[in-house]
Parts: C-alpha cells; structure tokens; sequence
C-alpha cells in the first residue's frame, strides 16, 4: 500500500497526488524516511492543494518561510473560528516546538468546545508532554464521562493516573479499557505490569496473556510475564517467555540475559 501511494505521487491527476499525499501524512508523521523523502517535492506541486496537503505533511520538517508553509498557514486560518481550527492550529505550532502556542489554541478548542472528548484528550496529551499530570488527569476524566465507551480515553486516563502515583486508580482505569476493548494489548500490558506492582502476579500473568494474544508481534509481553515467572520461581515458563521474546526480537539483550541466567539454574 505504502508503494502504491508513493507511486501515486506521480499521477497527472492533481486530486489523485493531492490524496496520496494525504493517505501518507501518518506515515510521514512516524517519520518514515522513504515517505518523508518521497513528499518533499511535493512541497513544490504546481497544484496548491498538494502542496497544502504536503506542508501538513511534514509540518515539522518544513520551512516556515516557503510558498506551500504559508499557504498552509493561511489554510488553516481560514477555518480559526472553530474549535477544529483551533486544534490544527495548535498541531501546527506543536511540530513547530512552540509548545506555548500549541497550548493556548487547544486550550481555545476546549473552550469554545468543552463537550468534545477528542479535544480535551488532545489536550490532555499536551499537558502530559509538558509535565503537567495533573491538568492532564482532569481533562481525560473529562473525556471519559464525554465517552465511556473509548478504550483509549480510559487507557490514557490509566497513565495520567500512574504519573500521579495512583496504583489502585492506574488498575481501575485499565481494567475499564480492557472492559470496553478486550483487544486492546497496550491496555492488557500495562494492566499486567500493573497489577504485578501491586503483588497480584497470578492476575498479571493473566493479563499479560491476554496482551499477547491481542498483539503476538510485541517481544515486550512475553519478556515482562518471563520475568514474573522468573520471580515466582516458574523456571520452565520463564525459559519459555523469554525465549518467545527472543524469536520476536533476536536482538532483545534484556531477555537474552534473563534466558541465559534462567539457564544455569
């Protein structure tokens, strides 16, 4: 697929390159050098809307100065007076590392939009990137009564609760996650570290389980349950797990370590 749209870059059709660019933005977003690279002339398309899709694109690599960053500017200026406008104008500002304007236009978007969860989960994240677990607690909470049946809102509100400490709260709200979403693996992971934490390893080797079967690809699962297991004494199933970790990620030293420690037992 990622090929497919690269190529698409090439169409004569303007309105065919203008959704290719779009389609690849997350991709860029993750900076995947191909795409990245692959986007960058776009940045010159003699269409303005490719050019407007690829400065979004890349709106933290691209020069504030240039023709398609201004007219990107000027896109989204246009569409100020509402929340969403104030929340892509914060997204821009965050790319581009001013964090204090980044805040005052999502902070606008919840004001003038307090009934939307995904704005106050935005936000959230803002404050949780700038240190400010508290605020962001209470805007995911906020988020969770706004929509009970998001999975990710009650996962994130899980992390906002263990940044403050809170071991019983991080548990319920993760339990919530996994209630609402049963595959949800990052929400069983944390929930099995978590409830390790709090001396439950029986239950933390369940969820740890339940992890792995919503995400077989991730070596981090496997590892964790390998090193309850290890504490508890389960030398077979810690071998097991860590050489499970070990055929997803040879390279993974952590668990290379524990195996050969487990071996001389």
């Amino acid at each position: 697929m990622r090929r497919a749209l690269i190529n698409s870059l090439a169409s004569t059709n303007a309105l065919l390159r203008a959704h290719a660019v779009q389609a690849l933005e997350p991709l860029a977003q993750a900076h995947q050098p191909e795409v990245e690279a692959a986007l960058a002339p776009m940045l010159d398309d003699p269409k303005r809307s490719v050019r407007v899709n690829a400065a979004w694109a890349l709106r933290g690599e691209v020069e504030p100065s240039s023709r398609a960053a201004r007219e990107l500017e000027h896109f989204l200026q246009l569409n100020a007076d509402q929340p969403t406008g104030q929340l892509q104008l914060g997204t821009l500002r965050l790319a581009q590392r001013d964090t204090a304007a980044a805040l005052g236009h999502f902070q606008k978007a919840v004001e003038w939009d307090p009934n939307s969860a995904p704005l106050r989960h935005e936000l959230a994240v803002l404050y949780s990137m700038l240190g400010q677990p508290a605020r962001a607690l209470t805007e995911l909470q906020a988020a969770v009564r706004l929509a009970p049946t998001e999975a990710e809102y009650h996962y994130k509100l899980a992390l906002a609760w263990n940044e403050t400490g809170d071991l019983p709260q991080t548990v319920a709200a993760l339990e919530q996650a996994v209630a609402v979403d049963p595959r949800h693996a990052r929400a069983w992971y944390n929930l099995g570290l978590a409830r390790n934490a709090t001396g439950d390893s029986a239950r933390a080797i369940e969820a740890l389980y339940r992890a792995e079967s919503a995400d077989a690809r991730d070596a981090r699962i496997p590892y964790a349950r390998a090193t309850i297991h290890a504490r508890q004494g389960e030398i077979p199933a810690a071998r097991a797990a860590a050489q499970r970790a070990l055929d997803l990620e040879p390279g993974y030293a952590e668990a290379r370590q524990l195996l050969n420690s487990l071996g001389s037992q």
